[in-house]
């Protein structure tokens, strides 16, 4: 049974993504990714949807790498001190202002780094939600009025876990036919075959639970009812203290980002 309520993780990662677009602080998204994977290592579970922090993760550094690539590659001239020189390349005057090559100052890294690390905490503060909170426990709590919203998160809650377990079936299945099953080249043939089975299967999912009348009947089922605990308080309180920090104290110091770090590891403490 699972430690907290099926709302605390999406609670927990909502917060925080209000304390991180609020406080637009390099440091804070430091150190809200370092303390984010921290949290997913050591409550992770031996569950299908906990399999979706590790692609999440890797999905992070891909679109980590592409925003500082596109940094380095493609930008506005900006201040600072010249770190290098790229060929330039003339752009038509549809595009004035933006710059294709040319210097490279450290204004312009940083400022991509600042997004880059912010987009990276955002996937991975949701990830952790995905992989720490059962989807189906999730569902079991929503009132009939939610009944459409339900159904439909079926589907999108338990893609991205049935195409992680999908791609081990695919892997060992090319694996045992002597074929190789890594290798960038190789996802061309495993991507149609996986997202063929993680959606055939969501499906499947959405309609075991429309055959066994799920949303049909006035309120959620008696039936191990969720309640919500002490721990689970104390799980997102942190997240609101976090919360509050940023909204009192706008220009954040290096204290602030530590106290955060603190706070997004309430749930382990909790546990």
């Amino acid at each position: 049974m699972s430690r907290f309520h099926p709302l605390t993780w999406w609670l927990w990662a909502a917060l925080f993504c209000a304390t991180l677009l609020l406080a637009n602080s390099r440091w804070i998204s430091i150190a809200l990714v370092i303390s984010t994977m921290a949290v997913a290592f050591t409550q992770k579970k031996s569950s299908p949807w906990s399999q979706t922090f590790d692609w999440a993760l890797r999905f992070a550094i891909l679109a980590f790498g592409i925003r500082m690539m596109i940094a380095v590659l493609i930008g506005v001239p900006m201040p600072g001190k010249t770190l290098f020189v790229l060929p330039q390349v003339t752009l038509p005057d549809l595009f004035v202002g933006i710059r294709v090559g040319g210097p490279v100052t450290t204004q312009r890294l940083l400022s991509g780094f600042d997004e880059a690390i912010l987009l990276v905490a955002l996937i991975l503060l949701f990830a952790t939600a995905n992989s720490l909170s059962n989807p189906h426990s999730l569902l079991r709590i929503l009132p009939k009025r939610f009944y459409g919203l339900g159904l439909a998160s079926v589907i999108s809650s338990s893609v991205a876990p049935q195409a992680a377990r999908a791609i081990v079936r695919v892997r060992n299945a090319r694996r045992l036919r002597g074929q190789k099953s890594r290798g960038l080249r190789l996802w061309r043939g495993i991507a149609l075959p996986v997202l063929e089975d993680s959606l055939e299967r969501s499906i499947d999912l959405a309609a075991s639970l429309e055959s066994r009348g799920y949303g049909y009947f006035p309120s959620p089922t008696r039936y191990r009812p969720e309640r919500w605990k002490f721990n689970d308080t104390m799980a997102i309180s942190g997240a609101i203290y976090s919360l509050l920090l940023v909204i009192a104290f706008a220009n954040s110091t290096l204290l602030i980002p530590i106290l955060i770090s603190f706070f997004v590891l309430t749930p382990v403490l909790a546990s």
